[in-house]
């Protein structure tokens, strides 16, 4: 197996298992990570966070998106840029209104939505396929995560949100590869603070 054999190897077993949670199960584990979300004080504490909307077998996250949106609280979401590689954060201020399927079909803020500086986002909630016990993380393949985290908000305390099974004791990273500060699964939550 070649050196980007093993991880897309990996992904496609992960994510297999992950498509195979019964809807009802993924939405109680996925309300079990939000109980270990919103009991850390970063997240708490969190001017403006950009929350991924989740999609298909993903750890639910339209639940966190609507609490913060219902308690007045700033929410970002991001668009992806698929012609420049990018992922473009947005506020919302309600989740029907400023939301529509955009690019892979995920929901993306709509026209007339305010973006934003990234350097004003202070925490970022990542989506995954694979995680390490090191809060090392695979994503999908497309590197948006990546290059939004370490080019567009390296200051940024970054969440990962995961199942457990999600969850290995190492991953063969390579160096483009972005780490977490925090993997939180319904299990608990692996901190690793970045150096």
């Amino acid at each position: 197996m070649t050196g980007t054999d093993a991880p897309r190897a990996i992904r496609r077993e992960i994510l297999a298992r992950r498509d195979a949670l019964e809807p009802g199960v993924r939405a109680r584990l996925s309300r079990r990570i939000w109980d270990h979300l919103e009991s850390l004080e970063p997240y708490r504490r969190c001017r403006c966070p950009l929350l991924y909307v989740s999609f298909r077998s993903e750890v639910e996250t339209h639940g966190l998106i609507r609490n913060r949106l219902g308690r007045r609280l700033e929410v970002a979401v991001p668009l992806t840029d698929v012609a420049a590689r990018r992922l473009v954060p947005f506020l919302i201020q309600d989740f029907e209104a400023d939301l529509a399927p955009g690019a892979y079909g995920i929901l993306e803020p709509r026209p007339g939505t305010r973006r934003i500086d990234p350097g004003e986002i202070d925490l970022v909630v990542v989506p995954g396929s694979v995680f390490d016990k090191r809060c090392g993380r695979f994503g999908y393949g497309g590197g948006y995560y990546d290059r939004f985290l370490s080019q567009d908000a390296p200051r940024a305390l970054r969440i990962a949100l995961a199942f457990g099974m999600q969850v290995r004791e190492r991953l063969p990273l390579q160096p483009h590869d972005e780490r977490m500060d925090m993997v939180v699964t319904e299990e608990g939550v692996y901190r690793c603070p970045q150096q």
